[in-house]
């Protein structure tokens, strides 16, 4: 539901998934109902029939026939009375490249997730560290030496890169799930960067809060989870980079939630790349 209305999960042509509606019956006796949608490309199935508990009406998308671009498409539901209901389909049909034409993480369902070993270049390579096992789904990498001085992003300073193939536009969220780290620099705090391309890059203290309660949360979860936000002039292939600041951040991955991307408490897992 969005600003009253109904709205389907998001369909888009790199996935070309299926979604449902349910029917329920709140009376005591059946009832008839049809489907109409506008264009014959969004299809309801099955598109009529008698409801007598409950039905289930899977929605596809024939993506031969669907336009290019965002679409929004009424689903008119039509009951007993004359009765209706709307709801939303919101298709996206991007021209996608041919396999062999993509390079590094594609992204889809309204995000890129990346683990942090699978970077694209490693700047200066010698400096990072894998670390096997470590974290929550794969593994984990971090700068070394720990004793290094804060570095500056930008340029040639330490950082990792990610490339990625996005198919949308404009604010995306960038979330960089942290191994829980104390400030033992006894500085304002840990901190790392992120940008996008050659954009400046973004800093962000991920532990100024030394609360004992955030703490306890954070190695409750075996995580940290902090974010920024970066805006996309156009979609295509970018480089997504993680800075070092200061040494001691130990990164599991990082998440780009586009548009439309749920909530899980392991984040979504791993993009398809190449």
């Amino acid at each position: 539901n969005e600003g009253g209305e109904a709205i389907l999960p998001e369909f888009d042509s790199f996935n070309r998934q299926k979604h449902t509606i349910e029917l329920f019956n709140r009376g005591k006796t059946s009832f008839r109902y049809s489907v109409r949608t506008d264009g014959n490309w969004v299809q309801v199935t099955p598109p009529q029939g008698t409801v007598e508990e409950e039905r289930r009406l899977w929605v596809s998308v024939d993506w031969t026939k669907a336009p290019g671009g965002t679409q929004k498409v009424p689903i008119t539901i039509l009951g007993p009375g004359n009765n209706r209901v709307v709801v939303f389909a919101v298709v996206k049909n991007i021209p996608f490249p041919k396999p062999d034409q993509l390079r590094g993480f594609v992204e889809s369902n309204g995000y890129v997730s990346v683990e942090a070993e699978h970077y694209t270049r490693a700047v200066p390579p010698r400096a990072w560290l894998h670390i096997p096992d470590l974290g929550r789904t794969l593994s984990a990498m971090t700068f070394v030496p720990v004793t290094s001085a804060a570095q500056l992003p930008g340029g040639n300073a330490p950082h990792l890169e990610y490339q990625i193939e996005f198919f949308s536009a404009g604010e995306v969220e960038v979330k960089a799930y942290l191994s829980p780290t104390l400030n033992f620099h006894n500085t304002q705090g840990l901190r790392y960067a992120v940008s996008f391309d050659d954009d400046k890059p973004q800093i962000v203290n991920f532990n100024s809060d030394n609360s004992t309660r955030t703490w306890e949360q954070w190695v409750a979860n075996n995580i940290n989870v902090t974010s920024s936000k970066h805006n996309l002039a156009a979609s295509g292939r970018r480089v997504l980079k993680f800075w070092v600041v200061d040494p001691g951040v130990v990164l599991q991955r990082l998440v780009v939630e586009t548009a439309g991307a749920k909530p899980s408490y392991l984040g979504p897992p791993e993009s398809f790349h190449r």
